[in-house]
């Protein structure tokens, strides 16, 4: 599904009821943003209502990672390039770049680590083989993209 760089699948604009006292995108709307790209890639995946709804499986996000660099004003454009830093029967592993459209800047960048979940049952399952195949292949056309300085990495202690 990949040519080989990060999927731009995702875009938008900042919505004025986005914007913070400091006038300009409040720190929760990034992550509403990363997961609203995270939605849009699992669906162009072939994770949609039809999956959901034939095997019970879904997708529920346990960890991310917000770095932000770049404040975002009303209106700014935007567009979320997505790299599949990792993917296993049970996990996927995004890494997402939140950009202004146009001039291409970088604002903020997400690592988001998803587990597939077999709503039935509630536990952690084996995704589907089909959809499992999609993501492997975006896995591995991926590979090398991502500086390992960028991902995994925590936040710094006070003092460190």
């Amino acid at each position: 599904m990949v040519d080989g760089g990060p999927l731009r699948i995702w875009r938008g604009a900042v919505l004025d009821e986005w914007i913070d006292y400091n006038g300009h995108m409040s720190e929760g709307f990034y992550g509403v943003v990363f997961g609203m790209a995270s939605d849009e890639y699992l669906i162009r995946m072939g994770f949609g209502e039809r999956y959901r709804t034939t095997t019970g499986g879904s997708f529920y996000t346990v960890e991310t990672h917000i770095v932000f660099a770049d404040e975002l004003a009303p209106d700014t454009p935007l567009a979320v390039d997505t790299t599949v830093a990792g993917a296993d029967p049970k996990r996927v592993h995004l890494f997402h770049e939140l950009r202004r459209a146009g001039d291409e800047a970088l604002a903020a960048t997400q690592e988001s680590m998803m587990l597939h979940v077999d709503t039935n049952i509630d536990r952690v399952t084996p995704m589907g083989a089909d959809l499992y195949a999609v993501l492997r292949a975006d896995a591995d056309a991926h590979a090398g993209l991502l500086d390992p300085a960028t991902t995994g990495r925590a936040i710094r202690a006070v003092g460190a």
